[in-house]
């Protein structure tokens, strides 16, 4: 079984070998991806017959935003093997990806870039004009960036409005905390974190004792996806939180918008001024009924 593994991958390498000696290092014609939210990058700078393979999550609709475009290309399990027979000139994947693809790579002489995952605005704006340099696409990267500036701009809170607290609650009792993307957009687009009060960084669950207490006006609940564990969902959909409905408004921010920034912030503010907006307009109507 090793022999004839060993037999596959050698007949990989030689048919990777006529791509490398072809390789433009500024405007590379086959591009893989083993990042999904690298993904969501490429799918929108260069013109798709470029793209040799996206990873294979770029398909599934519970964590990725462009998983109806991607249904239309090809996809990669990030294994060794099918990587290297694509032929790629250059291959984005991230510092968590699996080790032995890399080394094989770095044997066959495949170019391959490592992402870290942006945790403020700043440094995912800087990723894709990272990725853009490396596809040689820095015009379409620049004008992503613009786009991306100017949904942020346009959904800060307004000067004469005053913040809301609000927290996400993903299935299994998930927050987005302290040192993330999606906390700085909260923040941004006015509403106040109560995640990073209590000590959350990162992506760590929020217990759920923290909303009883003190719920928050705004609860951004995440949807819960088919075949998910049912003690999951139940955290989301608990008696506890529907008790305090009267208290604090809930509306979805799905799990796709949690992990990613670069062109899924634009999405992400969205949902978030609509989150805003509902719980200001409920506010709004509490009061007058007083």
């Amino acid at each position: 079984m090793r022999l004839r593994l060993a037999a596959l991958f050698s007949t990989l390498v030689l048919a990777a070998t006529p791509t490398l000696a072809a390789e433009d290092a500024n405007h590379p014609m086959r591009i893989v991806s083993l990042n999904m939210c690298v993904d969501s990058i490429v799918i929108e700078l260069v013109s798709h017959d470029r793209i040799a393979a996206l990873s294979h999550y770029a398909r599934d609709p519970q964590r990725s935003t462009i998983s109806a475009v991607a249904q239309h290309l090809p996809i990669t399990y990030e294994t060794a093997e099918e990587v290297v027979a694509l032929r790629p000139d250059l291959v984005l994947t991230s510092r968590h990806s699996a080790i032995a693809t890399r080394n094989a790579l770095k044997r066959v002489g495949i170019r391959f870039e490592l992402f870290d995952v942006p945790d403020t605005v700043a440094d995912s704006l800087a990723q894709v004009r990272q990725v853009a340099r490396l596809l040689g696409a820095e015009r379409e990267g620049e004008v992503m960036v613009a786009r991306i500036e100017a949904a942020l701009q346009a959904a800060r809170l307004p000067q004469d409005q005053k913040p809301l607290t609000a927290a996400i609650y993903q299935p299994g009792g998930l927050s987005a905390g302290a040192n993330t993307v999606v906390g700085e957009l909260m923040e941004l687009t006015g509403l106040q974190n109560i995640a990073a009060r209590y000590g959350v960084t990162q992506y760590r669950p929020l217990p759920l004792e923290v909303l009883v207490a003190a719920p928050p006006d705004v609860l951004l609940v995440g949807e819960t996806s088919p075949g998910a564990p049912m003690r999951e969902e139940k955290v989301v959909k608990h008696r506890a939180l529907r008790a305090l409905e009267s208290q604090m408004t809930q509306s979805v921010f799905p799990a796709r918008l949690l992990y990613c920034a670069g062109p899924t912030m634009i999405e992400s503010v969205a949902a978030l001024v609509r989150a805003r907006e509902k719980a200001q307009l409920t506010l709004l109507s509490a009061g007058s009924a007083l």
